[in-house]
């Protein structure tokens, strides 16, 4: 994909060929293998194909594949809205009545002129090039459809896959994965560095650390590649096996060999904070299954005694949009989830859904400049209900409804159709939501999940370097 929906140095999920930028699927998803996996909560009526004028009268022959690349937008939409940045990501319903819904293209008077522009260009360059014989049609296709998302300035939502990319974000957000298990960020000092091993994959079986910087890939060094060069080298296809060259701690290199698999992708992980009845909650992203997966955790925690709950949405992409309504609606007892606005200018309340878990009780929000999308609706959700406070730092600031247009040849276009604002009609979009208490994590601090959380004393904790976790714990303490 490719839109950055995500800031530079944001953790990639390392899955086979699917854009590190990208923080959301955004197909249908497939089966998850994975217990959290649920069917979609919202009914997705087909959409109204999009459509293209017919070409000018200008263009009698185009001998190549770029107008049938364009003119393949009239592939019928899938009937997937999606919150992206994706990335990226939701669902939702539109129209069936035979006409076109808001989504669908229509051209401006004068579309076709600058359609027989492009063509121009095309056939200059094809006949009068140096070396045509060897210029890659669809290579040049794609670059002019990216140049057409890129040119909308909807950054990190309206953008073009390629069909193996949109196999690969099918998959993303199925909750299983082919692939070692790890997320990578961007150090501007050091490179690569891991991130965050994933529980049961390759990668903690071959004992690959958090913090263990990545020199090599193959034999080739990562030096000077940018995060999604070395992400591309190291996933690949399942059973076939990829050697990192890993440094630990400033020592001597060492290589690891792991086998590429399918796993899945836990969803949700929690904890009790050590020396008190709080409840550390952390949602990577909203996957299928994530409100399932939510409501398990809430469960879990409330028979552990938990008396205040801390939200982690921390580095969390977005996700399928009805996944954003269902968490939401675990903390939020009534009103409106969010509100969105088509191209016409209609706007809809999406409401809470009844019977959530915890929307009594002390709650924090933890963000920072990686909560994005879905995310962002769940903390606006919550911050404009006066449910909780949010503690961190400012959003990303993603605000299209994204709706999906296969092309002929399985590539894909995400294509902006909607906003969304909160539900006390915030816009977002370029924005982001403002923490009620900010607290920037110092540079070389390390956010702390669940998992590390969970194997802490107290004392260990309060001397740790997370200071949005030991803030939010600060707010509950002074809530009482």
């Amino acid at each position: 994909m490719l839109g950055n929906a995500r800031r530079p140095g944001a953790p990639a999920l390392l899955r086979p060929m699917i854009d590190p930028n990208s923080p959301d699927g955004i197909a249908t998803p497939g089966p998850s293998a994975g217990p959290a996996a649920q069917p979609p909560s919202i009914p997705l009526p087909p959409m109204a194909p999009a459509r293209l004028p017919p070409p000018p009268p200008s263009v009698a022959r185009p001998r190549s594949g770029l107008w049938r690349l364009m003119t393949a937008v009239m592939v019928p939409v899938l009937g997937l809205l999606l919150f992206t940045g994706g990335l990226v990501i939701g669902r939702s319903t539109l129209p069936t009545t035979g006409e076109p819904s808001a989504s669908s293209s229509t051209s401006s008077p004068s579309a076709s002129t600058e359609l027989a522009l492009i063509d121009e260009a095309w056939h200059a360059i094809q006949d009068h090039y140096v070396d045509a014989a060897h210029l890659n049609d669809q290579a040049m296709a794609y670059a002019a459809i990216q140049g057409m998302t890129q040119a909308v300035g909807d950054v990190g939502h309206t953008s073009f896959l390629t069909a193996a990319e949109a196999k690969a974000v099918d998959e993303s957000l199925s909750g299983t994965f082919v692939g070692i298990g790890v997320q990578v960020d961007s150090d501007i000092t050091n490179g690569p560095m891991i991130n965050s091993v994933i529980p049961n994959t390759p990668a903690q079986e071959a004992g690959l650390k958090r913090g263990d910087k990545i020199v090599a890939v193959n034999g080739t060094s990562t030096s000077g590649e940018t995060i999604d060069q070395v992400v591309t080298r190291i996933r690949g296809p399942e059973g076939e096996s990829v050697t990192l060259t890993v440094e630990r701690s400033g020592g001597k290199p060492f290589d690891v060999t792991i086998v590429r698999r399918k796993f899945d992708l836990p969803l949700v992980s929690w904890t009790m904070v050590p020396g008190r009845t709080i409840a550390l909650i952390r949602l990577d992203q909203f996957a299928t299954g994530a409100t399932k997966a939510i409501e398990d955790a809430i469960n879990g925690a409330k028979s552990a005694g938990a008396t205040a709950v801390i939200l982690d949405l921390r580095g969390n992409p977005g996700g399928y949009v009805n996944e954003a309504v269902g968490v939401a609606s675990q903390f939020v007892g009534d009103g409106i989830v969010y509100r969105s606005i088509d191209a016409s200018g209609t706007e809809k309340d999406v409401p809470v859904e009844p019977g959530g878990l915890w929307t009594q009780g002390p709650l924090v929000v933890l963000t920072d400049g990686n909560t994005a999308s879905s995310a962002e609706i769940v903390t606006g959700a919550i911050q404009d209900a006066g449910r909780g406070t949010v503690v961190g730092e400012k959003t990303f600031g993603t605000g299209t409804v994204l709706g999906r247009f296969d092309l002929a040849d399985g590539s894909s276009l995400r294509i902006g159709v909607e906003r969304w604002l909160t539900r006390a009609g915030r816009p977002i979009w370029h924005e982001g939501l403002e923490p009620d208490v900010k607290v920037a994590l110092a540079a070389n601090a390390t956010p702390l999940y669940p998992a590390d959380v969970r194997s802490m004393t107290p004392s260990q904790l309060a001397s740790s370097t997370d200071s949005q976790l030991l803030k939010a714990l600060e707010v509950l303490k002074a809530d009482g």
